[in-house]
């Protein structure tokens, strides 16, 4: 048998998680960091997609992600239009960030 204190404090529990707002998804959006890089930040855990125009004909962007404060890439690609290399990097950056795999202080690394 329940008692009636404990049903209330349930109905109050649920009624604060109904209440309690999602988190805010993060926009993010690319900044031109000179003639050939562009370069996106996700501001919760400081990883980064980066993409370099290489000018070279064929697969011509190089696109990566990197863990915040890590010099090696998380994730890394070429193709010929900027476009894809954008939606491809963000979709990694976002795949990334949301897998709790990278830190804030960018200690952790991706499983082997």
């Amino acid at each position: 048998m329940i008692d009636l204190a404990e049903y209330r404090l349930i109905r109050q529990l649920r009624s604060r998680r109904a209440a309690t707002p999602a988190p805010p998804k993060v926009e993010l959006t690319w900044r031109k960091i000179g003639l050939i890089a562009q370069l996106m930040i996700d501001p919760r855990t400081g990883a980064r997609a980066v993409i370099r125009d290489t000018r070279s004909d064929a697969s011509r962007y190089f696109w990566s992600v990197l863990g915040a404060g890590e010099m090696e890439p998380v994730s890394d690609g070429r193709t010929g239009d900027l476009a894809q290399a954008q939606s491809i990097a963000e979709a990694a950056l976002r795949a990334y960030t949301e897998s709790g795999v990278g830190g804030t202080d960018g200690s952790d690394h991706l499983p082997a």
